[in-house]
């Protein structure tokens, strides 16, 4: 059979594969496609593409951040210490290497190891700024806000153009309360780098919190587009279009969410909250049944799950549900207004009254005493 024939009958990985050792340079075409597939969460092809790595010999030096990059978004960390261990051998007087190592270590909740890396790099070269930067990462995925905030500060100062530096400093000062200052590094993050996800993601999810729905609607569309593989990005994205009214295109967001992440219970509760404001509420009952499993003691969830049985008429199911809620949450005036429809609906007037009153005496305005008003 011609070299080309047998060729074309290689899976599309391995015809990509083999394109990129020839090239003998950067990832290309390959690099596109694996993206994608991580993008779509298809985690088989780079499963597969990880573990039929060639030998490191004949990886071309320059696809080594690429790979580890990919291998980073995927959590792929085994396979990623043994391409720094390569890379390092190969580049033994750059710090890059050292860096992306720490970076997986700190990934896989290993801090120490990382904290050795760290101190290694800084001792080779501590006027690196990505030393510096990886670090201040580590620092934050450990809580140590000050600390990490003097890092991406000292990144910073020696390379002022670093966005991502912006971007975590934006998230430390947020953490600590300073909401204008994290707006300011954001804002700044993007302007320095348009592609910055993440920067377009944190200033999104600031304007959602002031309820400037339509510009983090914005940010996170635009955030998706550079980044499809953040469900936290596209939950956030459900939110401000469900906080804006337009549950149909939440619900297509929070399916979405689910389809790669099927235990994420607030998108579960949040699809259920969608359903029912556009009155589908047999699939809201299931949604919130889902939720209900994942957060057991999640109170919004079970009223949530009592309201849909008062719109299916099962008042006798409803009750339980609402009377958990209000031992639970006491001052939930809906509550009590609800618990008052199924006394109202099951016969017991004494008792739809005394809901009635105790749900205006919280402050609902009640205009109709009666399900369905």
């Amino acid at each position: 059979m011609a070299w080309f024939s047998r060729f074309s009958l290689l899976p599309k990985r391995k015809q990509l594969v083999s394109q990129w050792l020839e090239q003998g340079s950067g990832m290309g075409e390959l690099g596109g496609w694996l993206a994608s597939e991580l993008s779509g969460g298809r985690m088989g092809p780079l499963e597969s593409f990880f573990e039929d790595l060639p030998p490191m010999s004949r990886i071309p030096l320059e696809s080594f951040p690429e790979l580890l990059d990919l291998a980073c978004k995927g959590r792929f960390i085994p396979e990623g210490i043994r391409l720094t261990e390569a890379w390092m051998e190969r580049a033994p007087e750059s710090v890059a290497p050292v860096n992306q190592a720490a970076r997986l270590h700190s990934l896989a909740g290993r801090h120490e190891q990382a904290h050795e890396l760290h101190r290694y790099a800084l001792g080779r070269d501590p006027e690196e700024p990505e030393t510096h930067y990886q670090l201040g990462c580590t620092l934050l995925r450990e809580e140590r806000m000050e600390e990490a905030k003097a890092s991406f500060e000292q990144a910073l100062a020696l390379d002022p153009r670093l966005g991502k530096a912006y971007t975590n400093l934006g998230f430390v000062l947020d953490r600590k309360g300073d909401r204008e200052g994290a707006i300011r590094q954001f804002k700044r993050a993007i302007q320095l780098d348009p592609r910055n996800a993440n920067g377009h993601y944190n200033l999104g999810a600031l304007y959602g919190e002031q309820g400037e729905f339509d510009l983090a609607i914005e940010l996170f569309l635009k955030a998706l587009e550079l980044d499809p593989t953040s469900l936290e990005g596209r939950l956030n994205l459900g939110l401000a279009l469900f906080n804006s009214g337009r549950h149909n295109e939440a619900i297509r967001e929070f399916e979405m969410v689910l389809r790669h992440h099927a235990e994420n219970g607030e998108a579960w509760f949040f699809l259920g909250v969608s359903l029912s404001r556009i009155g589908s509420h047999e699939r809201a009952f299931s949604a919130f049944q889902k939720s209900r499993r994942l957060y057991p003691d999640d109170t919004r969830v079970l009223y949530h799950l009592g309201l849909c049985h008062v719109n299916r008429n099962e008042y006798v199911k409803a009750l339980p549900c609402l009377l958990e809620v209000r031992e639970a949450d006491p001052e939930n005036a809906r509550n009590h207004y609800y618990l008052g429809i199924v006394y109202d609906k099951l016969g017991d007037r004494g008792q739809a009254e005394e809901s009635y009153r105790r749900a205006e005496s919280l402050g609902m305005s009640l205009q109709s005493r009666s399900a369905g008003a």
